[in-house]
């Protein structure tokens, strides 16, 4: 039977899709594609539930008796299949949540499963990481008083912290099972879990704990106390508060980033503090960008004074020359160059852009109907958490939150192999393949976008746009640029494909999201 023409359309359209990602795929595997910077995998397996630890926890429950108990710790670990590698770096990603379940915290995340959580662990171990996702030790009540709301939260971070130390300790201690190498340990934390990966970043000293005044109450007492709840590396304590960690066993890392979150003070900072990258969104209402008021999405309330953000941190980490190593890279991807002009210069830092007065986490999506349905903790319990989230996350969809992950992976792996010297006698702008030097920007768009291609390579001399069922939307000839910008305001909400075609023959390909 003859093809309609319609059909032949849409056969041409699909060929010259698939020919596009042929030829896309045949340049990127020509460049120097490499592992830890790339995802070089195709597949990651991955171990679910893991129990790495139990300890003492809050009983947020009712009737709340007893108020201590035991609970277990359980992890996600994703590996890439088919990894002949002896030792492979970790990382362990923390999640959001607000030390609360999902639900209960008033918003849709708050655990290793949620989405965002998932596809950063595979996008990473896709690059040849080790990725362990973990649940940490929940528990307060954001509806207390002021200065007890305080002190709960306080001390929530500070056992996630002994958590994510004593996750470190597990992983040592089977570095065989997993093939780790356990001189490249990375603890990476999304909203709540940055303020998790920032304070065991810098936390390093009694002091650090119990000498600043604004941890302490109206008495001038801690409202953590080392010898009953165990110190920042999770050993000791007393028994009914805290099981103490092996100190045989280091629970230490070598870096951190966040996205999201903040640190309790940058006082704790010194010559000691890991390495840091950060990644914010400086119209988050819950976390500071720079240094201001945390405030809890459970209830509204200001329970940290004066944290500090990334937009705050990492400025002076540089300044304390803690990212030294990593600032000596050269970065030339269009991120990185991306994110230089957006900080006037401040070298580690990608600020997320929106505008959104009020958004804080645009990495992160759920399901709507499924959120909206959920019941568990009382009729009306899972509207009012979608409700309530999508009111700081009102473009939220699977598409766009992963292009933004895109962006967080691209921006930590490079830095991330220069710190831990996964490159040997390789130089970062060696190793970015030629779609890591395509640039668009904004993405998501709306009404332009900006296609630019880093001034090293040749010219751009076509781009072409294709939507998701390989129809070209969009054509731009006789380019002869390093940046042409597109007009998308007649483009429908979705994915596209941007391919470009540079004049030494090179082809780049890149997502693009339009909200």
């Amino acid at each position: 039977m003859p093809l309609h023409k319609n059909e032949k359309i849409m056969k041409k359209n699909l060929l010259s899709f698939i020919t596009v990602f042929a030829f896309a795929a045949i340049c990127m595997n020509a460049t120097a594609q490499k592992r830890y910077v790339d995802e070089v995998f195709t597949n990651v397996l991955k171990t679910a539930n893991i129990e790495y630890d139990s300890n003492r926890a809050i009983n947020i429950f009712p009737p709340n008796t007893p108020p201590i108990i035991t609970t277990s710790l359980r992890c996600d670990i994703y590996q890439p299949e088919g990894d002949t590698a002896a030792k492979r770096p970790l990382i362990i990603l923390a999640s959001t949540g607000s030390y609360l379940p999902a639900i209960i915290n008033q918003q849709p995340t708050g655990n290793k499963n949620d989405s965002s959580i998932v596809e950063l662990a595979n996008r990473l171990s896709k690059r040849g990481y080790v990725v362990m996702a973990v649940n940490y030790r929940l528990g307060w009540n954001p509806n207390a008083a002021a200065a007890a709301a305080t002190e709960q939260l306080i001390k929530a971070t500070y056992r996630a912290i002994q958590d994510v130390r004593n996750a470190i300790r597990f992983m040592r201690v089977n570095a065989g099972t997993y093939k780790i190498d356990t001189s490249k340990i990375v603890v990476g934390g999304q909203g709540t879990g940055g303020y998790v990966a920032l304070g065991l970043a810098a936390v390093n000293s009694r002091l650090d704990i119990e000498g600043k005044l604004k941890f302490q109450r109206g008495d001038f007492s801690p409202m953590v106390n080392v010898d009953t709840l165990g110190d920042w590396n999770g050993i000791g304590g007393v028994p009914f508060f805290n099981y103490s960690g092996d100190a045989a066993v280091s629970g230490n890392a070598h870096m951190v980033f966040n996205y999201g979150g903040a640190m309790g003070d940058t006082t704790w900072m010194d010559n000691a503090t890991l390495p840091i990258i950060g990644l914010h969104c400086p119209t988050d209402f819950f976390a500071p960008y720079k240094t201001g008021n945390v405030i809890v999405p459970t209830s509204g309330a200001t329970v940290i004074e004066s944290a500090s953000g990334a937009g705050s941190v990492i400025p002076y980490a540089n300044s304390l020359g803690i990212n030294n190593k990593m600032n000596a890279g050269v970065y030339n991807d269009a991120i990185s160059t991306r994110a230089l002009s957006i900080t006037g210069g401040i070298k580690n830092l990608y600020p997320f852009i929106s505008s959104f007065p009020a958004e804080g986490s645009p990495w992160e999506w759920w399901d709507r109907p499924s959120v909206q349905a959920n019941n568990t903790y009382g009729l009306g319990t899972g509207r009012n958490a979608d409700s309530l989230a999508i009111k700081t996350n009102p473009f939220m969809s699977a598409a766009r939150a992963k292009a933004y992950i895109d962006t967080i992976a691209q921006f930590i792996s490079p830095r991330i192999a220069v710190q831990l010297d996964l490159l040997p006698n390789t130089s970062v702008n060696e190793v970015v393949n030629v779609s890591s030097l395509l640039g668009l920007y904004p993405n998501p768009a709306k009404e332009n976008v900006t296609v630019s291609m880093d001034k090293g390579q040749a010219v751009i001399s076509q781009v072409n746009v294709f939507d998701i069922t390989g129809k070209v939307v969009l054509t731009q000839n006789a380019v002869s640029s390093h940046e042409v910008v597109l007009n998308t305001e007649n483009f429908t909400k979705g994915i596209y494909l941007v391919n470009v075609k540079l004049a030494n023959g090179a082809s780049a390909t890149k997502r693009l999201a339009i909200q």
